[in-house]
């Protein structure tokens, strides 16, 4: 049986951490918004920290069992579906990047939940890259696999990146940025012509901060 009290905190503390961050997350906080008292949340998570972890976790679920309904989609041709996960993709972002901030003195080993997390992130990405060469969106000469942890790379460079607050510009942005500069320089023409429409090269697909 699902346990809605303790869903209840985690959707308050990850609308807390999606406006201002975690740095922002008390218990108190998330009490209130949850309309709990600080025991009840104390009996759900060993505290605050424990809090911060399982929300972001939640969260990283969430976005990618969505993002891999949308890749098992029988009815979208490849390439659509492509799109389809990088606009979903940069809406995530967007709107719930911030959840991924975490001060650097407050950050310990990742926890189990995270680990199982990203290996599945990592499972989605060599899938995505393997079926896009397998298209003959790729070049000749690329190793799919090793393209995969290119990828990875970057997406896991950019969920531990904190300090950018006061940049003129979001997480979105520059994941937009990082895929448009490898995605151009490793796709055949075929793959050229198949991407021009992906949002990884429209500006406004990330126009919003985080």
């Amino acid at each position: 049986m699902a346990d809605t009290t303790k869903d209840r905190i985690l959707d308050a503390a990850r609308n807390i951490m999606r406006s201002v961050g975690a740095e922002g997350l008390t218990v108190d906080a998330a009490a209130d918004l949850a309309g709990v008292t600080r025991k009840t949340v104390y009996n759900h998570f060993e505290g605050r920290h424990a809090l911060i972890d399982e929300a972001i976790s939640a969260w990283m679920g969430a976005t990618l069992a969505s993002l891999e309904t949308l890749a098992n989609d029988p009815d979208l041709p490849f390439v659509d579906k492509l799109n389809t996960i990088v606009e979903h993709g940069f809406a995530e972002l967007r709107t719930g990047g911030r959840i991924l901030g975490r001060p650097h003195s407050e950050r310990t080993e990742t926890p189990e939940v995270h680990r199982g997390l990203r290996n599945t992130m990592r499972l989605f990405i060599e899938r995505l890259v393997t079926d896009a060469a397998e298209a003959g969106l790729i070049k000749a000469g690329f190793d799919p696999r090793r393209l995969g942890w290119v990828f990875i790379n970057i997406v896991e460079g950019l969920i531990f990146l904190e300090n950018i607050d006061d940049e003129p510009f979001s997480k979105a942005d520059i994941l937009r940025d990082s895929l448009q500069a490898v995605v151009t320089g490793i796709l055949s023409p075929e793959g050229a012509s198949a991407m021009r429409n992906s949002p990884i090269f429209k500006p406004e697909a990330s126009h919003e901060s985080i």
